[in-house]
């Protein structure tokens, strides 16, 4: 769950990342006159990654959900995750 997590918030943070790239090698250049940082359109486009992230993992994952759930169990000590099992 933390993986998921920690990928969103690095897709959201991209374009501020991008941004500050950008601005750090502007400084290079002599006579270069910088506007106002855009926020909203850096805050949009992050925005925009993480939906999309969220649409190509819903198109992408297997949708299993045939059959009878089984809930998690222990055996001998170890927890069995929880799966569908064929219907009957």
């Amino acid at each position: 769950m933390i993986r998921i997590l920690l990928t969103r918030l690095a897709l959201f943070l991209l374009p501020f990342a991008l941004y500050a790239l950008y601005v750090y090698l502007l400084r290079f250049r002599p006579n270069t006159v910088r506007g106002a940082t855009p926020w909203t359109g850096l805050f949009i486009a992050g925005l925009s990654l993480v939906v999309l992230s969220f649409l190509v993992l819903g198109f992408t994952e297997p949708q299993n959900t045939e059959g009878v759930y089984v809930p998690p169990y222990a055996v001998n000590g170890k927890v069995v995750p929880g799966h569908f099992e064929k219907g009957k």
